[in-house]
């Protein structure tokens, strides 16, 4: 079959099929190149991808760990601190430059900043306070148990007023750590408006002998309504150690707020005479007989008390016209021992047995003397001083004993007295008690206790 006539056949030659080639060879560098670009532009955007999981900033609260999750997110993994962290302190505020690097076949590493901050406020226990109202004590005492990583100030949170009046109170307190955070604790406050002074026990009129030593707080005690430990204080400046004599001893106390009082006695200071028995051993015989002879108990008051013992005194010693009369001691061991004994020795174990029932008593002597001596009693009850005389003259007078007797109810033939020679702050009382006492029954009636 014969070609058409327009068909003509084509002969490619040497230089055509050159320039061929060379442009199929330029289309392909072409496709290369492009994969290659489109290649590496993806692997930077995956590379920054990568990158975007790595925070570039983290902030955190001091005292928290550090860890390397805290910059990687999403689905990042193997996340590795670059830099040493060993030496960062996690306690102390502060910002630090570190370098990150995550990813698994793809590994990216960044430059971060970690911020170590205090928000956090102290912590701390309210220490309750017992006050008085002359001051507030350190703040820094108010609270403990204070927790912080930083070091802290204690202060009041207010104004506080330098007096108080007396009540209870919550007192708020401040504690603010060094990044300046603040945390308020309520402490309870009592605050105490004392005015009331210390009392001072066991203070009375004693003797004691020359040449020994004086036991000036035996017996002494003291008490306050709030104050614990209120001091005690001894003047003796007045007594003179080494001569006969009557002297002021001063006791005072005084508590933490400056509440004073002081109490007054007198030390009689004496040669101590040939036979002298210590009063608690003469107490303690007297004792004895009060029990054996059911003359009284503690439930009596002391005025009561003091009636049976001056009546039973009155009764069973037997009278005898001498006695030992070189010291009262001599003269009650002899009384308490025997039974026997003249005016001396009823006044003086009187005097044993009432001091075994906590009964002041102190020896009165005859002045002047018009026949003889006599000896009796004065007793304390209450704060006030009566004459008591267990051994009065029958010859003189229709009663067997004296009880509680004003200076005027005595029969001056009989108890006639100097009363200059009592001890300073002795003095007899002038209100009759006559009418309190029934001498048949020996009770008191109307007795103000």
């Amino acid at each position: 079959m014969r070609k058409h006539e327009g068909e003509r056949k084509q002969i490619k030659t040497p230089e055509r099929i050159v320039r061929e080639r060379g442009r199929k060879a330029n289309y392909a560098i072409i496709i290369i190149v492009l994969l290659i670009g489109i290649g590496f532009m993806g692997f930077r955007l995956y590379k920054h991808h990568l990158v975007s999981k790595i925070l570039p900033e983290v902030t955190i609260e001091a005292g928290s760990p550090i860890d390397v999750t805290l910059f990687t997110q999403g689905n990042i993994s193997n996340g590795v601190f670059v830099t040493d962290i060993s030496g960062i302190d996690t306690t102390v505020p502060a910002s630090y430059g570190l370098k990150v690097s995550a990813g698994d076949r793809i590994k990216v590493m960044r430059d971060v900043v970690l911020n170590i901050v205090d928000t956090t406020a102290p912590a701390a226990e309210a220490v309750p306070q017992t006050i008085y109202t002359d001051g507030l004590p350190a703040p820094e005492d108010t609270v403990t148990n204070i927790y912080d990583l930083s070091a802290c100030t204690v202060s009041y949170a207010q104004q506080m007023p330098e007096i108080l009046e007396g009540g209870s109170y919550d007192v708020p307190v401040k504690i603010t750590d060094a990044y300046g955070n603040e945390t308020i604790i309520n402490v309870p406050f009592t605050v105490i408006d004392d005015h009331t002074a210390p009392l001072i026990y066991g203070a009375h009129d004693f003797e004691a002998f020359i040449g020994d030593a004086i036991a000036y707080m035996d017996g002494i005690t003291v008490t306050d309504d709030y104050d614990e430990n209120p001091v005690l204080e001894v003047d003796t400046s007045g007594v003179n150690v080494t001569e006969e004599g009557y002297y002021p001893v001063t006791y005072t106390a005084t508590d933490e707020q400056g509440n004073s009082t002081s109490v007054t006695v007198t030390i009689h200071m004496r040669i101590k005479p040939e036979r002298y028995y210590e009063p608690e051993e003469l107490y303690e015989l007297a004792r004895q007989i009060i029990e054996d002879n059911d003359i009284c108990d503690d439930s009596m008051s002391q005025m009561e008390q003091a009636f049976r013992i001056t009546a039973w005194v009155s009764t069973h010693i037997h009278y005898m016209m001498d006695s030992n009369k070189c010291d009262w001691t001599a003269g009650a061991y002899d009384a308490l021992t025997t039974m026997y004994g003249d005016c001396f020795n009823y006044m003086a174990m009187c005097r044993a047995m009432y001091g075994a029932m906590g009964i002041e008593s102190i020896t009165v002597e005859r002045y002047p003397i018009n026949i003889s001596s006599h000896y009796w009693n004065l007793i304390n009850i209450d704060g006030l001083w009566y004459h008591c005389d267990a051994c009065v003259f029958l010859s003189m007078t229709d009663i067997t004993f004296i009880f509680m007797y004003t200076d005027a109810e005595l029969d001056p033939s009989n108890n006639s007295y100097d009363p200059a020679t009592l001890p300073d702050g002795v003095i007899v009382a002038t209100e009759s008690v006559q009418d309190m006492l029934d001498y048949e029954t020996l009770t008191v009636t109307g007795e103000n206790e």
